[in-house]
């Protein structure tokens, strides 16, 4: 579309930089020999890897530089968002996650209910410290972080996890005014969902610098979406798809599954391994179960086919993920899905109408919701009606080209770097 566009990521634990092709795109990646360790993680320094970015953007003169991911120490930062802005690029940054205005990342509070999203020292710390201390300790330790915030004592320098514990204040400023650089330097922030939206507002970032930019797939609804005709059975067919890490919450479908007859519902697990203790605890608790398959890894161009294959797709983050793509992919194949009760999960389901949400982090609930679906199939079925199309892919390219001209101030003719 007159476009031409360059990739570049960190060549991580390397002094050369090298680039390669990828669908005809040019992907560049930086030299990055930056050594991890406590004071990269902590932002007290620089990584190292920022004189090769720099020296790129000098090079190529990007007309745009689109940011979709920060990390906190040797990937993409912050000083990465700021030199761009610097070297005369217009700067966009699309959010994929919450991390940017919670500390925990999950936007739950204190594990047990949804968060409204602003950032507040004393809420903030209350929540992160609930995931990062034991119940007898952390009372003392919340009361000595807010007293010492208080006083202006930044224990986070002290090269002791007690020290970073009792300056969880300083973290929560800091993430505050990392997110208000963030906005500052950044001509648009993308949102993917109208949820993160609202928490931006209520952040304090101005109305007309967030555009709203909804996911799509790379196909038109109507050439894949089909609703199978046959009624539902059982087994229960259920299809688990993502990383198997900890924060997609397999273990709470394997554990909703300890109660439920295996004659009655059959689990095709897809996904590829992200945390290798996880996945091997969890793979002896299932091994003695006939009905729990591990299908492994999926190519992209076979979601669809495979997911047609099952009655529901089960989604259990333990966090709010952005927008999952493959609750689209799930509707695209035309079988509605369970998820749990998270923003970006709630978003997209709608609980008894197009699927179903369990309470956040519960096995118990998870399981009750899948024993009322086989107790009646017939609900997947009337389910599957009110399956919504999805957005065909060359929407989104539109949205994102009308997008980028308008910070250029550009005509539709001209071209952009």
């Amino acid at each position: 579309m007159g476009c031409k566009v360059e990739v570049i990521i960190p060549n991580y634990g390397q002094q050369e930089s090298t680039h390669y092709e990828y669908d005809g795109l040019k992907v560049f990646k930086y030299a990055e020999p930056s050594i991890v360790d406590r004071s990269l993680i902590m932002a007290f320094r620089k990584p190292v890897g920022l004189v090769a970015f720099i020296n790129y953007i000098k090079k190529e003169q990007p007309d745009v530089v689109h940011f979709h991911e920060l990390a906190g120490s040797n990937g993409i930062t912050l000083h990465h968002v700021s030199a761009a802005k610097k070297l005369g690029a217009k700067v966009l940054m699309t959010f994929h996650l919450a991390g940017y205005t919670c500390k925990t990342g999950t936007l739950v509070y204190k594990e047990k209910t949804f968060c409204d999203g602003r950032i507040d020292i004393r809420k903030c710390s209350a929540c992160y410290l609930q995931t990062k201390t034991s119940p007898i300790t952390k009372p003392f330790i919340l009361a000595a972080n807010l007293f010492l915030y208080g006083i202006g004592i930044d224990t986070t320098k002290w090269n002791a996890k007690i020290g970073t514990a009792l300056g969880t204040g300083f973290l929560i400023e800091k993430l505050k005014n990392d997110f208000e650089s963030l906005v500052c330097q950044c001509d648009k922030l993308v949102v993917l969902t109208n949820w993160y939206r609202k928490i931006l507002l209520l952040n304090g970032v101005p109305e007309d610098k967030i555009a709203h930019v909804s996911q799509g797939l790379p196909f038109d609804s109507g050439e894949e979406q089909a609703a199978a005709s046959e009624k539902t059975s059982l087994p229960l067919r259920v299809m688990f798809l993502g990383r198997l890490v900890p924060t997609k919450g397999l273990d709470l479908l394997i554990t909703a599954l300890d109660d439920i007859k295996e004659n009655e519902i059959m689990l095709s697990i897809y996904g590829q391994s992200g945390d290798e203790i996880y996945e091997d605890a969890l793979r002896k608790r299932a091994e003695r179960k006939k009905n729990i398959y591990w299908k492994g890894k999926l190519r992209q161009e076979e979601v669809i086919a495979t997911m047609k294959q099952s009655d529901i797709l089960c989604l259990c983050s333990t966090f709010s993920e952005m927008s999952p793509l493959v609750i689209q992919e799930a509707y695209a194949a035309g079988i509605p899905v369970l998820a749990s009760n998270v923003y970006g999960n709630a978003e997209q389901v709608k609980d008894g109408f197009n699927g179903w949400m369990f309470k956040f982090k519960d096995a118990d609930d998870l399981r009750k919701q899948l024993q009322a679906l086989i107790n009646d199939p017939s609900l997947i079925d009337d389910a599957k009606k009110n399956i919504p199309s999805t957005k065909p892919f060359h929407i989104v390219v539109s949205a994102y080209l009308e997008l980028y001209k308008n910070i250029l101030n550009m005509n539709t003719h001209e071209t952009i770097g």
